[in-house]
């Protein structure tokens, strides 16, 4: 059974026997906003989650389903963990639940119409650790360590994360792409 991100959080600041105001005024944020994302009406960004995170006293990792050894863990499209990054229009659905723990990541990142994705000072990422880029749907441009590169739906790059990157979309629909993070 997943939990999701709200009840997660919520679920941990009972734990420290915190009122959402308490937690509120420890993360810098205001009691409504807490209130949201308990209850899923809001996404918080990752800037939000690493202050619910470091108020909490956990990783952020912890904020999201932890894998039982020798089980599978399925999660539905609509359950992902989203997350949000301040002044983009860029979103990121976590697949597996394992944005910050585990050899490898993925995310399937969505970008609004002719907007460009975040840029890697964002995204903590070790150099030499390698990312895959495939393209779901949509015209984009990956910008790689100062080069441009074209890519249409089902056209993919691996690159070394530790280099700047990012991505925007061509077109005037949303565009869609996975990453995965390995290493």
């Amino acid at each position: 059974m997943s939990t999701s991100l709200g009840q997660r959080i919520k679920a941990l600041r009972m734990e420290r026997e915190l009122q959402q105001r308490q937690l509120a005024e420890k993360a810098e944020l205001t009691p409504s906003m807490v209130s949201q994302i308990e209850s899923g009406r809001l996404t918080p960004s990752l800037h939000t989650l690493g202050k619910i995170a470091a108020a909490l006293g956990v990783a952020i990792a912890s904020l999201f389903d932890a894998q039982a050894p020798g089980r599978i863990h399925v999660t539905r499209k609509k359950d992902y963990p989203v997350v949000s990054f301040d002044g983009a229009s860029e979103r990121w659905s976590v697949l597996g639940a394992g944005l910050f723990d585990g050899k490898i990541r993925a995310v399937v990142s969505t970008l609004g119409a002719r907007s460009r994705g975040i840029t890697t000072e964002k995204v903590v990422i070790k150099p030499g650790q390698m990312k895959l880029f495939y393209v779901l749907e949509g015209d984009v441009a990956l910008h790689y360590n100062g080069d441009r590169h074209r890519l249409a739906a089902g056209d993919s790059a691996l690159l070394d994360g530790g280099t700047p990157h990012g991505w925007e979309n061509l077109g005037t629909r949303k565009a869609r792409a996975l990453w995965v993070i390995l290493g």
